[in-house]
């Protein structure tokens, strides 16, 4: 009855107001939030410390999963709790396991209660024991490798093992006793036990801050810091089961924030765990600016800045930003990495009107576009790029490393980073007093808007690429529809953008996720790992679904107004995030077809910062539609709210420490949008919205701070608090052209039917011979 009448609590605070958004308090937060693990289900779940190290158990488990790891080696592993000198055993029947953002929770039928939390930016994690009557209470940790033990002023130190380089100090909040198994056993009878485990590349440093930590009630902390992390923004709807999915995407995206080597993003778990330009970028704004961490990214951004080639003499990389950057090598075989800087500098700006941030960031421009001009735009004023230098990137391991996925030398989707890094850069000149770059830039950008269009659309099919002889590839592929979501501003007409979205959809998106090639084309592999057939990275980008590729897919549906087929997709991801895999996250991959009675089989990395990163982003920028330009004052909605939802309460950060409340609900024949400004200074709202037949209708109108307005949209009468608005189109209805959009039915897998599968490593021979197309 508790964990209901709080889940009742979450529902009503959202919605208690037609003004300013009133978010749950934490406990009803985190106990909507917790995912059960069923009775026995040994499943995945991860943490992680925003430094250097994430923790991996499962439920009901003791003997899988890695532990605390950080590269230096592993030295925690799990634990043992005991009360009045029993073991609580997880893995007997009857023990209810709750993950949650900073580890787990058990509860045992004797009403005795452990709790695992990796603490943010510690170094450290908290381990603690309840029982509901006083009892000799005991915590053993489990070490994957151990030194010698000793113990001095209430301090238990672990020397580093076999492969670790970390010193492990364990504290508590009251006095124990050690025994040989390094268990530690409270002096007297209590209710509740607490030990802290800090790491250290000394002995004095892992005990200072395990001291430190021991003297607070370090579980709390991390769940207030988690519960005001999650809530900075904030979105409530009516379906409950999708904020659930959506605080745990958020959650996610947030573990792969690291200060490793300097502030970045971890990329996936298990083994992308440096800082990848393009993947940060292309996460950044799912994982830092819709929950309002405007901090971190502009930190995050300024640290990849500070990698930027410069070397003299110049080579053909000058003036990027590194593809990654790991304590071995800093290496820049990307084409894309720093136009999605600019991209994602660009957004951070337009969130925050940062204008001495711009001022960096058009330092950085200058050399980048010095560079990628004089290397690699052709006569047309395209961006060139070697065949591996995309997201699809993967290389035949062999002594030419020729491209799994040919996709030189201009594909579809840098043409329009390159375009909006023309752009954003005019826009950064223009603010600097460089009137000479802007009109170069300016001038380049129409250029190759111009060229693009020519080259690469036909008047019904647009091109994944141009290969090296001018030729158009077609492949079906759903690069193309980043048309819709790379670009601030129109990149190509809505009308080319809305037959990419009509030729995608049917062919590539399922039910589940968006296929990397259609299942129709020769070079399709249904499964992404298939050992008997082909190597793994042969259907990495020919064929299997990567998470992120939802994200825009969404944008691209929603900004056209299938919305309700796009929320179809995201239920099902919401699904995957809550019980696929790696409980509370997205895998970096799915197969491409279902297995056996429709299931799905996770692949890749068991855990990725753009796939969750992107479902974040959806539900702020897509569906409520939020996307603020402080450069203009304006705070710009182009909402997509599915038929499913009746209402829902939003509070979307921007700026300094400002905000605007959003409540929404469905009236009898319409809408009702009440705006509520937390801040210090009037912004223009402008609100283009949906109508039945899927154009967009617009207004604008000046809110002031601290005063709910309310907008009224019913038909064609709209009214702010009762005064009627003048109404301006905002984009033309494409539904007649697209028509009805419906899922791909993915095929049956029957290896006699593909041919990628008529023999061993068949697209490697086709690759190797020179035959791929």
């Amino acid at each position: 009855m508790m964990r209901r009448s709080l889940l009742m609590l979450a529902l009503a605070c959202a919605f208690n107001s037609a003004g300013a958004v009133e978010k749950p308090g934490a406990d009803a937060f985190f106990a909507a939030m917790a995912i059960t693990a069923a009775p026995g289900q040994q499943a995945r779940f991860v943490a992680g410390d925003n430094l250097a190290g994430y923790f991996e158990g499962f439920t009901h488990s003791y003997d899988k999963g890695e532990g605390y790891v950080f590269k230096s080696g592993t030295v925690f592993r799990n634990y043992l709790s005991f009360a009045g000198g029993v073991q609580n055993d997880r893995t007997l029947a009857g023990v209810q396991e709750d993950v949650l953002p900073w580890g787990h929770r058990v509860r045992y039928a004797n009403g005795a209660r452990e709790e695992l939390a990796l603490l943010s930016k510690q170094h450290a994690l908290a381990l603690r024991v309840t029982s509901r009557q006083n009892a000799v209470l005991a915590l053993r940790p489990l070490l994957k490798t151990a030194g010698a033990v000793t113990q001095a002023d209430g301090i238990v130190t672990v020397a580093p093992g076999a492969g670790a380089t970390q010193f492990m100090a364990l504290a508590a909040d009251r006095p124990f006793a050690l025994s040989d198994d390094v268990t530690l056993t409270t002096a007297s009878p209590a209710t509740s036990f607490t030990v802290i485990a800090a790491f250290g590349a000394t002995a004095d440093e892992a005990a200072a801050r395990a001291r430190t930590l021991a003297r607070t009630d370090a579980i709390a902390g991390e769940r207030r810091a988690t519960y005001e992390a999650l809530t900075r923004s904030y979105l409530e709807t009516s379906d409950k089961g999708y904020d659930k999915a959506l605080n745990w995407a958020k959650a996610s995206a947030r573990m792969f924030v690291v200060n490793e080597y300097g502030a970045g993003m971890w990329a996936g778990l298990p083994w992308f765990r440096e800082n990848w330009g393009r993947d940060t970028f292309i996460a950044l704004p799912g994982t830092l600016l819709v929950s309002g961490e405007f901090a971190d990214a502009k930190a995050v951004l300024a640290n990849f800045a500070r990698y930027q080639n410069l070397k003299e003499p110049r080579d053909k990389d000058y003036g990027r930003i590194p593809n990654r950057v790991s304590p071995d090598e800093i290496i820049y075989n990307t084409v894309d990495g720093t136009p999605w800087m600019l991209r994602e500098a660009m957004e951070y700006i337009r969130y925050t009107d940062d204008r001495a941030f711009a001022a960096a960031m058009y330092k950085l421009a200058v050399p980048y576009f010095e560079g990628a001009i004089a290397n690699y735009t052709d006569a047309d004023g395209l961006l060139r790029h070697a065949a591996s230098d995309t997201w699809m990137d993967a290389r035949i391991e062999n002594p030419t490393h020729q491209p799994w996925s040919d996709r030189g030398p201009h594909a579809v989707e840098i043409q329009a980073l390159w375009h909006t890094a023309l752009q954003t850069g005019a826009t950064l000149a223009n603010w600097a007093g460089d009137d000479q770059r802007a009109r170069e830039w300016t001038a380049l950008a129409n250029k190759v808007q111009a060229s693009f269009l020519k080259r690469f659309w036909n008047g019904s099919t647009m091109a994944d690429r141009l290969r090296a002889d001018g030729s158009r590839d077609t492949k079906l592929r759903p690069n193309a529809l980043m048309l819709s979501s790379i670009p601030f501003g129109d990149f190509v007409p809505d009308g080319v953008q809305a037959s990419v979205l009509k030729r995608a959809v049917p062919e590539l998106l399922y039910p589940y996720g968006i296929a990397s090639l259609s299942q129709n084309d020769v070079y399709f592999h249904p499964r992404h790992e298939n050992p008997g057939f082909h190597h793994k990275d042969a259907a990495y980008h020919n064929g299997t679904i990567w998470g992120w590729n939802a994200g825009f897919a969404v944008t691209a549906l929603n900004r056209f107004g299938y919305q309700d087929l796009s929320w179809q997709l995201t239920q099902n991801l919401g699904r995957q995030i809550l019980g696929l895999g790696t409980l509370g996250s997205m895998s970096e991959n799915l197969d491409a077809l279902p297995h056996e009675g429709g299931r799905l089989q996770p692949t890749g990395t068991f855990a990725q910062s753009w796939s969750v990163a992107e479902y974040a982003r959806n539900a702020y920028q897509d569906y409520v539609g939020f996307r603020p330009d402080l450069t203009a004052n304006t705070l710009a909605f182009e909402p997509a709210v599915p038929k499913q939802w009746t209402r829902f309460g939003a509070a979307l950060p921007f700026g300094t420490d400002e905000a605007v409340d959003v409540d929404f609900s469905r009236a009898k024949g319409g809408e009702r949008w009440t705006f509520t400004l937390r801040g210090t200074r009037p912004r223009t709202v402008r609100i283009a919205w949906l109508e039945a037949d899927k154009r967009r209708s617009q207004v604008a109108f000046m809110l002031a701070p601290g005063k709910a307005a309310t907008l009224s949209i019913a038909g064609k009468r709209v009214s702010l608090d009762g005064r009627a608005l003048k109404v301006e189109a905002a984009r033309a209805s494409y539904a007649p052209g697209i028509g009805t959009l419906r899922f791909a039915q993915p095929k049956v897998y029957r290896p006699q039917d593909f041919p990628m599968l008529q023999g061993q490593d068949v697209l490697r021979g086709i690759v190797e011979r020179n035959e791929y197309r």
